[in-house]
């Protein structure tokens, strides 16, 4: 300085520098007040709420690792809001399509996955939203609707806006909720933790994790085991041999998916659930197929192989799963309402009658169906006489789709299986390892799907999320600032 004074500020400046200060120690002052006579609980969530959602403003994406484990575990607690159940999953999904929602017009940036399968999506949603013409309660029906809705939007935006290295983090969380759901049903199953209904041959409980049954924890597990498997067979080489420096992400995600994988796959087997088995089959199949795809004339040689010595081998097999299927078939095209009961066929005639009732909810409507969501307050209606508990859905999500959406909403739905399929089976083709396993576990997945679904709804506990985030990341992101890989942003 060479002596020359500074100007003093203008006096409106002085003033208005003085009230800013003033408005900043008054907040901190009661936000100070209410800290310390706020109840802890409260207070701990204004704060680390607040700085979670300024964080979430900046970065959506971080709601979904969350996401990837809320999905699981979700159902542990629910929330009445306004008439509507939510699980802890759709909480963190509201938040992050908030978040999404208001950096998008902050940044003007309304980026999406485009891709057949996007429009495919979207036809199904405007089908079932048509349906509603029929709906006899709204209120199931919007609830339906709008899981479409999540599913389609969560979807778009794994599609569009999460990198390469963001998916790897996404991986990630999801095999370390498949991880912690195995291990908790290992344990109901060696340690008989569970209802007596449960039980297996007197010793071992069937595993259901926080499912509350069996059969939809098989089906979370198998819609996810694809994933585990498909990175450990393209990631074992880069991790063995990395180039250079590997990221964080890269050194965790390939030991995971062999853990996972086989602790999942442990735990698939003691739910006992026959649907669950079957789909695992099926996914693995079309994966080894993909793999070897100039092999397929072998692989169906080995198929018709095995269909022409099964008198040989069946008895091999496990019987329960050969005889609930043989028994399956062999009430179909009788008459329900005659059939004695007893506890061998109980589940088998219980899930058949089902099945009438969706036909019968068709046969009334056959374009646009009962309307989205309206199965169980139709079902009395239709109902065979002794099973007048509907259950929520016609335990075959074909049949259920019939009969909530008729031919319309089939067709809609089948025609994004059949797009999924199409990405998933191109995309193994893909140059770099990383987008084969995506593609590997998409196919996986949707072969448990296809199968699995003849025998069950797997639409259920928010498992609807964990098949639109697999499915996003089919998609090539749309060109964007990359992050640096190894940090889960």
């Amino acid at each position: 300085m060479t002596g020359a004074s500074l100007p003093w500020p203008r006096p409106a400046r002085r003033i208005a520098d003085a009230l800013r200060a003033a408005l900043a120690l008054g907040t901190l002052l009661a936000l100070g007040v209410f800290m310390a006579r706020a109840p802890l609980t409260l207070a701990l969530l204004l704060v680390f709420g607040g700085a979670g959602g300024v964080l979430l403003l900046r970065r959506p994406t971080l709601a979904l690792y969350a996401l990837a484990i809320a999905v699981p575990f979700g159902s542990l607690r629910t929330i009445n809001l306004g008439g509507f159940a939510a699980s802890a999953a759709q909480l963190v999904f509201i938040t992050f399509l908030g978040a999404w929602a208001l950096q998008s017009l902050a940044l003007r940036d309304l980026r999406v996955g485009r891709s057949r399968l996007a429009w495919a999506a979207l036809a199904l949603v405007g089908v079932m939203a048509l349906s509603l013409l029929r709906a006899q309660a709204l209120p199931p029906a919007l609830s339906e609707l709008l899981k479409w809705i999540e599913f389609t939007a969560l979807f778009l935006y794994v599609a569009g806006r999460v990198s390469w290295a963001q998916r790897r983090w996404l991986a990630l969380f999801l095999l370390l909720g498949g991880l912690a759901q195995g291990l908790l049903g290992i344990y109901q199953f060696l340690f008989r933790v569970g209802p007596r209904g449960f039980l297996l041959f007197g010793s071992y409980m069937r595993a259901y994790g926080t499912f509350a049954q069996p059969n939809p924890y098989g089906g979370y597990l198998g819609l996810l085991l694809p994933l585990a498997y498909a990175i450990a067979l393209t990631q074992w080489r880069a991790w063995l041999r990395p180039a250079g420096r590997p990221a964080l992400v890269d050194r965790l995600l390939w030991p995971l998916a062999l853990a996972a994988g086989a602790i999942m796959a442990a735990a698939l087997v003691m739910s006992w659930s026959r649907g669950a088995l079957l789909g695992l089959i099926a996914g693995a199949g079309l994966a080894a197929l993909a793999l070897a795809r100039r092999a397929w004339p072998a692989f169906l040689g080995v198929a018709l192989l095995l269909l022409a010595t099964l008198p040989i081998w069946g008895p091999l097999a496990p019987t329960s799963y050969l005889a609930r299927l043989d028994n399956t078939t062999a009430y179909l095209g009788q008459d329900l309402a005659l059939v004695e009961i007893d506890d061998d066929n109980f589940a088998i005639i219980e899930r058949l009658a089902h099945w009438d009732a969706a036909w019968q909810m068709f046969s009334r409507s056959p374009w646009l169906g009962v309307g989205i969501g309206q199965y169980a307050v139709v079902y009395p209606e239709v109902a065979l006489p002794r099973w007048q508990d509907p259950l929520g859905h016609a335990h075959n999500y074909y049949l259920h789709t019939l009969a909530e959406t008729g031919l319309l909403g089939l067709a809609a739905y089948l025609t994004l299986l059949a797009s999924a399929l199409a990405l998933a089976w191109r995309r193994t083709r893909a140059a770099g390892p990383w987008p084969r396993a995506l593609a590997l576990g998409a196919l996986g997945m949707l072969g448990h799907l296809l199968v699995h679904s003849a025998v069950d709804n797997l639409y259920v506990q928010d498992l609807y999320l964990l098949v639109a985030m697999i499915l996003g990341m089919l998609v090539v992101p749309l060109p964007a600032t990359q992050p640096r890989m190894d940090e889960p942003r």
